[in-house]
């Protein structure tokens, strides 16, 4: 996993810092790999970890706090790292970008700015792409490669849109969400999947069905994570349904079915044609 920090305020704003370890500890000691010397540093004051294709950030318990989109970690907490998260420290706030291709200095620092600048501005919706993808041919079209243009976009809504760890397509009036993690386990994790299920599903009056097929392990608390999310949706006069869950999650969809009044199914068809 390659990744880059960069430099979110201050007079090196959009600076990139390359990461190509798997430890990499901020601080004021020297041992550190990125050093700065101010009174609101601890001298190993948190680590970057990456394990496998995930990156995680760790307060190294120096009693100075360590904050994740404004929040703070627990002492010696770790907290897992996506796209577009920030990272503050001290007077250090860094954003977290992927870096997808090898660049020259000079390049990586036009894309880092360029990355910045694309964080801090407005962001569209799914849906709203979503509907550019659908919009059918106009019929003032008289060249066959914009016809082309309008088939290619229905086949790249029905392929839908990501955003994290989640894909979004609509399949007739139902909003289908097919989650891209293998395991819904760590608290951690699961507090982003509510977060990143929240900013993509606040349109009022949706059906939302939430495809289960990746899904190989579940913890209780994401029983809550969805009953929860029921009831947010709810609120917004939408419903929601399941579909595809593994016959070895069994008991977890009792659980959801009777506890939480959530209609789970089978067959992603027949939940798309069915009532809830």
């Amino acid at each position: 996993m390659k990744f880059v920090l960069i430099v979110a305020k201050g007079k090196h704003r959009g600076r990139p810092i390359p990461i190509h370890v798997d430890l990499f500890v901020i601080g004021t000691a020297r041992t550190c790999q990125l050093r700065a010397d101010h009174p609101d540093l601890g001298e190993q004051h948190c680590a970057l970890v990456t394990r496998g294709h995930k990156v995680f950030v760790r307060d190294l318990g120096s009693g100075k706090p360590t904050l994740v989109n404004g929040h703070d970690l627990p002492t010696s907490g770790e907290w897992p790292l996506h796209k577009g998260d920030t990272v503050a420290v001290g007077p250090l706030e860094f954003r977290v970008s992927m870096q997808e291709k090898q660049l020259s200095q000079r390049d990586l620092e036009e894309w880092a700015l360029r990355a910045l600048d694309e964080d801090h501005g407005p962001k569209r919706s799914a849906f709203d792409e979503l509907d550019d993808m659908m919009r059918g041919p106009d019929t003032s079209y008289v060249a066959a490669s914009k016809a082309a243009e309008a088939i290619l976009g229905k086949a790249a809504a029905m392929r839908g849109v990501v955003r994290g760890r989640l894909r979004l397509t609509r399949d007739g009036g139902v909003t289908v969400v097919r989650l891209n993690d293998v395991h819904l386990v760590d608290e951690a994790e699961l507090s982003h999947l509510k977060m990143e299920l929240q900013e993509n599903l606040g349109v009022n009056n949706l059906r939302v069905l939430i495809d289960m097929k990746n899904v190989r392990r579940m913890a209780s608390a994401a029983v809550v994570l969805f009953a929860d999310l029921s009831q947010w949706l709810k609120g917004k006069g939408s419903t929601m349904a399941l579909c595809r869950l593994r016959p070895e999650l069994a008991g977890i969809v009792g659980d959801l079915r009777n506890l939480f009044n959530i209609r789970v199914f089978d067959d992603k068809d027949k939940a798309v044609a069915g009532k809830w």
